[in-house]
């Protein structure tokens, strides 16, 4: 089965419909500017040829010509998760950046796949039975050494790197992955009614997860709906009781209960 490169771009697209504002307008605008990056590329690089080089074309055409980067100053902001202000101002985070190479990839047929790595989305270029790995940070390639490096990083000094945990990812492990991420984000910003929206939305096809309850708790209590968010709270206690979050939730519900006895 063809591995589907492009369900990054398409959650990222799901996620705009979902939290934004101005009802879809800025669809026409992404549909456009994708279809144009598109247009460029085969323009450039073609359809054919060795693979190799094809996949650096497409990265020096992107990073170089085009100017796609990570902002380190504005890195964990929400805007870099919507396409139209990454399309714009070719600013994003590796997982929005790399939403686009894979587009990109399929567009060009190019084998060029993601990768849940630990500390942000990596991706495996497999040509010729051998892998190379890339960051979408700066589009450059990585060491199997670099990789082990950022591995003790994130699990400590001697934990090592299982062949697994480099190969194509999982499309739901994935997509999952992105909408914590994005749900952290909206959250961490105070923009309670996207937030809302978009965890209402992922549970209407998994309306039991005590994760998306946690998460709606939260979101619930940034917005004082105090009864409500203790509820949720206390769902995910009572379900994931050995969840390290579940010992600082305990706290948190006796609080949102005192708050709620003092407005009634």
């Amino acid at each position: 089965m063809k591995y589907y490169q492009k369900a990054l771009y398409d959650e990222m697209t799901s996620f705009y419909l979902i939290t934004c504002d101005d009802e879809g307008d800025k669809l026409g605008r992404i549909r456009s500017l994708i279809g144009g990056l598109v247009r460029k590329a085969r323009q450039v690089i073609g359809q054919e040829g060795d693979d190799k080089v094809r996949i650096h074309q497409l990265l020096q055409l992107f990073y170089g010509d085009w100017g796609f980067h990570c902002d380190p100053e504005h890195y964990f902001e929400a805007e870099n998760l919507y396409l139209a202000y990454v399309l714009e101002t070719h600013s994003g985070m590796p997982v929005s950046l790399g939403a686009l190479l894979l587009y990109l990839a399929d567009s060009l047929k190019l084998p060029l796949y993601p990768v849940n790595f630990p500390t942000q989305l990596i991706l495996r270029a497999e040509v010729d039975n051998e892998v190379a790995f890339i960051d979408p940070w700066n589009g450059h390639y990585l060491s199997q050494a670099h990789l082990q490096k950022l591995y003790e990083g994130a699990f400590g000094f001697g934990a090592e790197i299982s062949s697994e945990e480099l190969e194509r990812a999982d499309v739901n492990t994935l997509l999952n992955r992105f909408r914590q991420l994005a749900k952290n984000a909206l959250i961490r910003e105070n923009r309670n009614d996207a937030a809302y929206r978009y965890i209402a939305s992922l549970l209407r096809y998994h309306p039991e997860d005590p994760y998306e309850i946690r998460d709606r708790g939260l979101v619930l209590a940034q917005m004082g709906c105090y009864q409500a968010a203790a509820e949720d709270l206390q769902y995910f206690v009572d379900q994931c009781p050995q969840d390290p979050t579940s010992f600082l939730l305990t706290a948190q519900l006796a609080e949102l209960k005192d708050h709620f006895s003092e407005l009634h």
